[in-house]
């Protein structure tokens, strides 16, 4: 069962990409093919910056083994508002886009803008790759990833805070600096 960390702000916060594409290269000169494969995830690092130790005991879930941790993304200015209700409208689609339904009419996905979705009790995290308008209340979001599992038919939807599920790396542990304050820093990579 995955460990929900603390919904708070990070003083950084760093998303790269893990692709699963393959190249393919000619031997013979033609052009180089990106050939699309799902399975690409994404990583973040997040660094909490300076807390209070008793404050830092809320992040200990980070250094517990065999569990995954959830961890809420950050989007600094985005204001996504009240989206509704969304879901999945449709089970077991694949490729590049996700149809939503449960939308407030006119509810807006911008381009880049994060959103998870909850499959069979499992977050994936994906990236609007333009910016779509609801249309009674349902809309298809293009992504700039593929689908890495096909969702069900009314699976949920995190557009207002979308959240990050994986496995906690690099964790710093709980270093006590000189003024006797704590520095948390960690990733969290989809598995």
């Amino acid at each position: 069962m995955p460990m929900m960390l603390p919904i708070t702000p990070p003083a950084e916060q760093e998303v790269n990409l893990v692709s699963a594409k393959n190249m393919l290269i000619p031997a013979f000169g033609d052009g180089e093919q990106e050939l699309l494969r799902k399975g690409t995830r994404y990583e973040i690092q997040f660094d909490m910056g300076e807390m209070d130790y008793v404050d830092a005991l809320d992040w200990t879930d980070l250094t517990t083994e065999g569990d995954t941790v959830v961890m809420a993304v950050y989007q600094p200015g985005l204001v996504t508002g009240a989206p509704g209700a969304p879901r999945v409208n449709g089970g077991g689609q694949s490729g590049r886009g996700l149809a939503i339904d449960g939308l407030v009419n006119g509810y807006t996905v911008r381009k880049g803008q994060f959103l998870s979705v909850i499959t069979q009790g499992r977050r994936f995290l994906y990236r609007a790759r333009t910016t779509v308008v609801a249309n009674a209340g349902a809309v298809l979001v293009p992504l700039q990833t593929m689908l890495r599992f096909p969702p069900g038919d009314n699976d949920v939807v995190e557009l207002e805070q979308p959240m990050i599920e994986g496995w906690a790396r690099d964790v710093s542990g709980l270093r006590i600096i000189a003024n006797h304050n704590v520095t948390v820093s960690f990733t969290v990579r989809e598995r």
